[in-house]
């Protein structure tokens, strides 16, 4: 069984956030497995600049897993490479995996897989939800009638949770829809370095201080993930408890000037700390070392940055534009509305509760979106798709 993935941008552009690890981590599981070959074709993007990666050459990640990267033409608009190579690259294949719906590549993929009579499957990645569909409204509404609903009847729908699917029905009544979590490594999060507070402190801000519950947060600084609001509701938080501290770690993504000039405006900059990214064993030891997880985004498909919280330990509250519901009968953490009226009795109420129950009940809410798990998944919808 030949998969076929086109997706604009893939690991290591891991400016993209957290769908390019998904993508990475679930076809590397997925490779384990004698009867699948998978064959990644994208492009060199990394947002404002390109990939240091060989070029037009598949490239061998395991012997069952391949990439290939295409020069882009013009930086973060198109490789013309890329489109040249599709034809090519479809017709070879058993399944056609689609990363993205609005991607320049996405219409033309469908187009040539429709031809050639290949199934699709197409992972949307949170962008179908209300609030993304506002962003450039008149442009998505028409890329979606008279470039993606044509060839609606070619193609299974890949979504991460039931609100995802939902957003994906309200679009397409009649679509062909597949539930698959993401997932999670879950034992690289189970070796965290311990730190005090004053350690944690010191390390990841260069500042000599205690706190006396430390707060994180993290994602990319986009007006999406509502860090605004979280900021605001900070200020209730140390008018009872001075002491707590919030870090924010995350790639700048547009929004670093106005989060910056919010925590000076509201005179927070001793409680408040914008870190930057942070990755690998440093941002395993944040998330394993901090009291609680938050982040109040407007809509996230999934949510990459909650799990791996709560795989190394440490529980979490979001959004209730996210598919979290579950933690609140888990036990470990709150799923709430993105506002300073919810998000800050839930903050304080989940503080209080005992810390090492809550490490516990987040580990093993956590465990069961291992990617071995997920990979079966992903191996079982490809087959039904291909039978059918």
């Amino acid at each position: 069984m030949k998969i076929i993935c086109i997706t604009p941008s893939f690991y290591p552009a891991t400016v993209y956030g957290g769908p390019i690890f998904s993508t990475l981590h679930s076809f590397q599981e997925l490779s384990k497995h004698d009867d699948i070959e998978i064959y990644v074709s994208t492009t060199n993007a990394n947002m404002n600049s390109k990939l240091d990666v060989q070029v037009n050459k598949w490239i061998r990640f395991n012997s069952n897993f391949h990439v290939k990267y295409h020069n882009e033409t013009i930086i973060n608009k198109i490789s013309l490479s890329l489109l040249f190579a599709l034809w090519g690259d479809i017709r070879t294949a058993d399944l056609i995996h689609i990363q993205y719906v609005f991607s320049i590549y996405t219409p033309i993929v469908l187009i040539f897989s429709f031809f050639l009579k290949k199934p699709v499957i197409l992972s949307p990645r949170g962008s179908l939800c209300k609030w993304c569909l506002k962003q450039n409204s008149f442009l998505k509404k028409n890329w979606l009638n008279f470039l993606i609903r044509p060839f609606a009847n070619n193609i299974t729908w890949h979504t991460t949770a039931q609100q995802e699917r939902s957003e994906v029905l309200d679009l397409f009544p009649r679509a062909k829809i597949e539930i698959i979590s993401n997932g999670v490594e879950f034992d690289k999060f189970q070796k965290s370095t311990y730190l005090t507070s004053n350690d944690f402190c010191k390390f990841y801000t260069g500042k000599d201080f205690n706190a006396d519950k430390i707060i994180i947060s993290m994602g990319r600084l986009h007006k999406k993930k509502n860090f605004d609001i979280l900021i605001e509701s900070f200020v209730e938080i140390i008018k009872k408890f001075p002491n707590y501290k919030l870090f924010i770690a995350g790639q700048d993504d547009g929004e670093y000037p106005n989060l910056l000039n919010k925590i000076n405006d509201l005179k927070l900059d001793q409680s408040i700390f914008l870190l930057g990214e942070i990755d690998g064993q440093n941002k395993i030891d944040f998330l394993a070392n901090a009291d609680l997880f938050v982040l109040p985004s407007h809509n996230e498909n999934f949510g990459n940055v909650y799990l791996e919280s709560l795989a190394a330990g440490t529980p979490i509250i979001a959004s209730r534009g996210t598919p979290w519901r579950e933690v609140e009968a888990s036990e470990c953490g709150k799923w709430v509305e993105n506002n300073i009226e919810n998000l800050v009795p839930a903050i304080i109420n989940t503080l209080n509760n005992d810390r090492l129950e809550m490490r516990v009940n987040s580990r093993k809410l956590a465990i069961k979106y291992d990617w071995k798990n997920i990979a079966l998944k992903f191996l079982d919808v490809y087959k039904k798709i291909i039978n059918e």
